[in-house]
């Protein structure tokens, strides 16, 4: 009997460990698990050349989705980015890239990209091309995306840019819809505001690919890390071909 049970005991924590290696958090972002292979596509870096994601399989991919009139995330995304490329050292050009991709195409056009980058002091490819090129990507990619041009107050100012979001009716606004006789900010204080009539929502994401170009971790921009992050790059550097 306690040979049986034995051998019974053995089966099931062998058993259980194939089990768990099937579930097991490998990276410090969230596992994609199955990896999700990504389609070669081709779109427009900020100097107006054809770039194609093809050219980098065999090494490990960062990227992240973003538009250059977003005023709070993005620019906090493109600094950590900067930084994870620092901190990677040599492995960064030759192991390692990183893309940015809008999701705003009716603004940020290859000029507008291009000036982006160079205020920042970036140095890998800020990618965008048309609406029916770039939708494919974004739906492979799960970028939850949402143009918007609601004006709930009915001042001619997108809710997005819009200050003040209950401006009394009939009410003459200034640039940031905020009401000239009621609702004037404090002396001093500026709220940005753009004379485009659409906002853009994304759902906010760093995605990292093996070196077969495979959806394998997902990094919340809120969640950021940049040294756990290149603990999950090293991981993928180590792995395969």
């Amino acid at each position: 009997m306690s040979r049986a049970l034995g051998i019974l005991l053995a089966v099931t924590i062998i058993s259980s460990g194939c089990m768990g290696s099937a579930d097991e958090d490998v990276f410090y972002g969230e596992d994609i698990n199955p990896p999700v292979p990504v389609t070669d596509f081709i779109l427009t870096d900020e100097n107006g050349d054809f770039f194609s994601l093809s050219e980098y399989e065999g090494k490990v991919v960062v990227v992240t989705f973003l538009f250059t009139r977003c005023p709070d995330i993005c620019p906090i995304v493109s600094a950590n980015l900067d930084y994870l490329s620092i901190m990677l050292g040599d492995d960064y050009g030759t192991e390692v890239e990183i893309l940015t991709i809008t999701v705003d195409p009716w603004t940020d056009n290859s000029s507008v990209l291009h000036q982006y980058r160079e205020q920042r002091g970036l140095h890998w490819p800020h990618l965008t091309g048309s609406v029916e090129d770039l939708e494919d990507i974004w739906l492979e990619f799960d970028v939850g995306l949402q143009t918007y041009d609601t004006d709930t107050d009915g001042d001619g100012i997108s809710d997005g840019f819009d200050a003040c979001l209950e401006t009394p009716e009939g009410e003459e606004v200034d640039n940031n819809g905020c009401g000239l006789e009621t609702q004037q900010q404090e002396e001093g204080v500026t709220v940005k505001h753009h004379p485009l009539d659409y906002w853009v929502d994304h759902t906010t994401g760093t995605i990292i690919l093996d070196k077969e170009l495979r959806q394998r971790v997902w990094w919340g921009d809120t969640d950021w890390n940049v040294e756990l992050a290149i603990e999950d790059i090293k991981i993928l550097i180590e792995e395969g071909p």
